[in-house]
């Protein structure tokens, strides 16, 4: 079976139009950051939940195997709805006989994957060179309740007539394509749509790599394009965090939202202003490539050849690329964050004489001095 063989799954729902309703997204296998939002978000009974998708891999070991099988708890309740992304079709997308070399990528580079979960459960060692039909093979047999919920997640809800729901994107729905992998994996979905017929919420794509100025991870509301992209990248993009978009009913239609991540949180003791840079500059992927110019302690300072500014970066955010001797820089902005005495802001990453910091899902740098 190859990937275009999954059939789109669409399930139309009459939902209760007084109760709250919550949409998540990309969670990867963070179950425990993922236990912690449903309990800042007082989730309970009387709740609707949406799981949009990449239930699982990114995660740290074991993780994966562990929150898909809490969500497979969680959709246990009638009011708790799974969806599928384009990460949780890992079983039937890489395993089959013609996706060896996939697989092979998957478990032996990437590593943070549900099957590495599953060969560490069945203590099946790993390797390059590992026998791929005899692991499958194990693992069908061992995990068939987990192939025969993979196999179940929805593709397509519909709520009301009124919202859409979608891991990736869907430009139009009267005319929804045969099979998933195409709506699982839409990149770039918010910026490519001139807008939609009904609102849409969807994940798959990180918020942050939608803005070329500040780095955010909270989630877009465009009620023009009638679009919500909730992907905070968590796992995915440094700074990463799982949002959670709330609607207060149907009846008010009214949004929200609220977000948590995994990252160390730091209670500042004093006021730290900074002056915002002429020109904000928020490099994301595809438009990364680098010089770099100087360094002291931690730091790079690069030159961003696409924006043309210059800004410090942690030299473990600049990678070279050794087919072409090329620098590149990834998840790094040129944004000092302004602080008050009380906040609390999650660390990202620790250096001298700089750390990155996030307040409020927005990204940048601070003095480390000020972190106590």
């Amino acid at each position: 079976m190859t990937e275009l063989k999954k059939k789109t799954i669409v399930k139309r729902l009459n939902l209760e139009s007084d109760r709250r309703i919550l949409f998540v997204s990309d969670i990867h296998g963070d179950v425990d950051t993922f236990k912690s939002g449903l309990e800042m978000m007082n989730f309970n009974d009387n709740d609707y939940l949406f799981i949009i998708g990449d239930i699982v891999e990114k995660g740290d070991p074991g993780k994966n195997l562990e929150c898909f099988r809490y969500v497979m708890d969680l959709a246990k309740k009638p009011n708790v709805f799974a969806m599928s992304g384009n990460c949780d079709e890992v079983l039937r997308f890489i395993l089959p006989d013609d996706q060896r070399d996939r697989f092979l990528y998957q478990v032996n580079i990437k590593k943070h994957s549900i099957l590495n979960d599953m060969a560490e459960e069945m203590n099946y060692p790993i390797s390059p060179d590992m026998d791929v039909k005899d692991y499958v093979k194990k693992v069908q047999e061992q995990y068939s309740d987990l192939y025969k919920f993979m196999d179940e997640l929805i593709d397509i809800v519909i709520i009301n007539d009124e919202i859409v729901l979608v891991h990736g994107g869907l430009d139009d729905i009267n005319n929804i394509p045969e099979y998933a992998i195409s709506i699982l994996k839409y990149d770039n979905f918010y910026a490519k749509s001139k807008g939609v017929d009904k609102l849409t919420i969807v994940g798959h794509y990180p918020t942050r790599n939608y803005r070329n100025d500040m780095s955010c991870c909270n989630p877009i509301f465009d009620f023009k394009k009638k679009i919500i992209s909730i992907d905070g990248g968590n796992h995915v993009c440094k700074g990463g965090q799982i949002n959670f978009v709330f609607l207060e009913s149907l009846n008010s239609m009214k949004f929200g939202y609220k977000y948590i991540d995994h990252y160390e949180k730091i209670t500042i003791k004093n006021d730290v202003i900074y002056d915002e840079p002429q020109n904000l500059v928020n490099i994301t992927f595809g438009d990364n490539e680098v010089e770099i110019k100087d360094r002291d302690l931690d730091f790079y300072y690069i030159h961003h050849l696409k924006s043309d500014e210059y800004m410090w970066v942690h030299n473990s955010f600049v990678y070279q690329d050794p087919k072409n001797g090329k620098d590149y820089c990834y998840d790094a902005n040129n944004q000092f964050i302004s602080v008050k005495a009380g906040d609390i802001v999650s660390v990202i990453k620790r250096g001298m004489p700089y750390s990155v910091i996030k307040k409020s899902g927005y990204i940048g740098l601070i003095e480390t001095k000020y972190l106590g």
